[in-house]
């Protein structure tokens, strides 16, 4: 069915699209290698109004649902186990960046790169504060 098949003219001038034409394309819009913006570009509809009537399809307002197109079932995956440990290694931690602390006092600059512990830094403030 084209778009402009069996559409009446609702308020103003707004098209009024059958329940048939709704659903048909509620239901191919569920299917899963559908892209919901080509469908409705294919048929000259807006994107959103075709996601609404596959909201109401959904929600049973444009009659009964086809099993594929329900999203309230729960998904369950099978979970396999096994009595033997597993051999995978656990992945080690990410080398950190080398980074640096750069203090400024007036026109002096002091650069500190690498990792830096928290008794080194404390040695160096030591040292600055003593100048003043």
């Amino acid at each position: 069915m084209d778009r402009s098949e069996g559409v009446a003219k609702g308020r103003a001038g707004r098209p009024n699209y059958p329940i048939e034409f709704k659903r048909r394309l509620a239901v191919e819009s569920c299917e899963p290698e559908i892209f919901v913006a080509k469908l409705a570009l294919r048929h000259g509809l807006n994107v959103n109004m075709l996601f609404k009537w596959r909201r109401e399809y959904r929600a049973g307002k444009l009659g009964i649902q086809s099993r594929h197109c329900q999203t309230n079932d729960p998904l369950f995956l099978p979970v396999v186990t096994s009595a033997t440990p597993s051999k995978i290694k656990p992945a080690k931690a990410a080398p950190r960046e080398a980074g640096y602390i750069e203090i400024l006092r007036g026109d002096a600059r002091s650069r500190i790169c690498g990792d830096v512990s928290a008794s080194a830094l404390r040695l160096v403030l030591d040292c600055l504060a003593a100048r003043e």
